[in-house]
């Protein structure tokens, strides 16, 4: 087979047109069309791009920037599937000459420096970008104009090629173990196998050495600590990667026999709470959609071990018009298992011993925790956190990402924002103090034993005073308690945190929100009552129990 062989079928994107379970798709191809392609494209300005450096903004120019990649995955799509509505076409070259014309496919937050000329830095949407042409390219063939296909091959060169071959490595991300290395690798090696398969060929073991770095970031229990959003990213690029990688050998190399890839297949399942409510621990979101084209396949590949839910918790596309992804949701969904979709009602227990994760999931409710450390890939400081969902709402949530900023990046300010700070987190704060940044910040004696999750965090909080705090957490089918111990010489006040995006109610010994009750002993601390705004929008609320002197240890019940 072919790279890119079902893409190019005709006799596909009729299929596409026609049948019932690509109408989602075919509606938001529709709604983009509209929104991205039907009025006059906004400039990039040098206004827009050093806004990032004077101010820390990155909405301004990155909205613009994203537009343009939306337009060409909608365009493009939509050519396929219609390919006598020659306005398709059209305005898909004039997306490709524009994106051409642009200083740089690097966005500002990753050139680091404003002064220096460097339009053809590789990041992650300049690497994208070119696979994205190369793939239209590929499949589109003489519909494009040779001017078009021209200059398609000559940025390409000039951005991608030349400066990935100028070097033996091209730096961090060739070696790291996150989700740039992921899809800056495949991205770059998905336009050398499209465009310049000889030399494709030859750069293999260099691409293959970075992927098995990407794999090292995790543990053998495949959980993804950068959240669920940067599961679908990186590790649907990486199997987009394996999948051409696998085609382009004729099956000698396959990442899909490794164990550990399967593994890290599964991580997506685990993570819905209650309806599409999920684990947001790091920076990701409070609900939940799977990519269905990369769930789809990987359970063709893995039939035994993923299960894919129905159509109405999936994606197609994303925000920032991510082709390859968009692409595969059509190539790669298959109607068998559309129709079919396992249930998401199945009661469930998780624990990631390695990635130090405890997640439940009953009929009543569903929860997570987490140990770890406090200098985590997209770190929040929230050693012994804790999500409680309940009728498809995080109810003690955990926030997930908030505002993306220089700000928000640089680790002098990050632990000031709200999302990141321990304040924003189920946690206690000892004596006016959260918890702090560094890897020594972490866990200890993490275990799950006899239905027990239980961990000590006081090494997660810069105070000599606190020499043990020991949480635990208990279950039964329909409720939760948490049990805080502290071994503390200090004269400060303990106060015990809970968060929740809902407002509380307070009622003699039980706190109300929503569905949900928090039952406790008032007889040991006192309730509080705050909230502060998000930078993001909408309100955080605080739940905080102030403990009596001389208490040292807290309990309350979540039902």
């Amino acid at each position: 087979m072919k790279l890119l062989e079902k893409a190019k079928d005709k006799s596909f994107w009729v299929g596409v047109r026609e049948k019932d379970c690509f109408k989602k798709y075919r509606e938001e191809l529709f709604d983009l069309w509209e929104k991205h392609c039907t009025s006059p494209r906004e400039v990039l300005t040098y206004s827009d791009f050093k806004l990032y450096w004077v101010t820390g903004d990155r909405k301004i120019y990155e909205s613009k920037y994203f537009s343009r990649r939306l337009a060409i995955s909608a365009s493009a799509l939509l050519s396929l599937i219609y390919p006598d509505e020659e306005k398709y076409l059209l305005r898909l070259m004039d997306e490709i000459y524009a994106v051409c014309d642009e200083y740089t496919w690097c966005l500002p937050a990753h050139q680091k420096v404003l002064e220096v000329n460097n339009n053809s830095k590789i990041d992650l949407f300049a690497s994208e970008t070119g696979f994205a042409l190369s793939e239209i390219c590929e499949m589109l063939g003489d519909r494009l104009d040779p001017l078009i296909k021209n200059r398609i091959d000559a940025e390409l060169e000039r951005r991608i090629f030349s400066p990935f071959l100028a070097v033996d490595d091209y730096g961090w991300w060739e070696h790291a173990n996150t989700n740039w290395t992921a899809v800056c690798i495949c991205s770059v090696a998905g336009a050398f196998m499209l465009r310049r398969p000889e030399k494709a060929r030859e750069l293999i073991p260099r691409f293959q050495k970075a992927m098995v770095s990407y794999l090292s970031g995790f543990e053998n229990d495949g959980i993804c600590i950068e959240g669920c959003g940067y599961w679908h990213y990186g590790f649907g690029f990486f199997t987009v990667y394996a999948d051409m990688l696998k085609t382009f050998t004729d099956g000698k190399l396959d990442w899909f026999a490794d164990e550990k890839v399967k593994t890290i297949a599964s991580f997506i399942q685990k993570m819905f709470l209650s309806e599409n409510s999920c684990v947001s621990f790091s920076d990701g979101g409070n609900t939940l959609r799977y990519h269905l084209g990369l769930c789809h396949y990987l359970k063709s590949v893995y039939p035994d071990t993923i299960s894919v839910y129905a159509p109405e918790f999936s994606y197609n596309y994303d925000g920032c018009g991510r082709f390859c992804l968009h692409l595969r949701s059509a190539i790669w969904l298959d109607e068998s298992i559309y129709y079919s979709p396992a249930s998401r009602e199945i009661s469930a227990e998780y624990y990631a011993e390695n990635s130090q994760w405890f997640i439940k999931r009953t009929p009543a409710y569903g929860f997570a925790a987490k140990g770890g450390h406090n200098s985590e890939p997209h770190n929040h400081n929230d050693v012994g956190s804790f999500i409680f969902a309940k009728c498809g709402k995080q109810l003690l949530a955990d926030l997930g990402s908030g505002v993306y900023s220089r700000q928000y990046f640089d680790k002098n300010t990050r632990y000031g924002i709200l999302e990141c700070s321990s304040r924003s987190h189920s946690l206690p704060m000892i004596d006016g103090k959260y918890q702090s940044f560094g890897r020594e910040r972490a866990a200890r004696d993490v275990k799950y034993e006899d239905g027990v999750f239980s961990l000590d965090l006081s090494s997660a909080y810069e105070c000599e005073e606190l020499t043990s705090l020991r949480r635990a957490f208990s279950f039964t089918e329909k409720s939760v308690t948490l049990s805080d111990e502290f071994e503390y010489s200090g004269d400060g006040e303990i106060v015990e945190r809970l968060v929740s995006v809902i407002e509380p109610v307070l009622s003699g010994d039980t706190v109300r929100i929503d569905s949900a009750e928090i039952k406790f002993d008032p007889s040991v601390c006192r309730v509080s009552l705050s909230s502060e705004k998000r930078e993001s929008g909408g309100i955080c609320y605080f739940i905080d129990f102030i403990l009596n002197r001389g208490v040292n240890r807290f309990e309350c019940t979540l039902v």
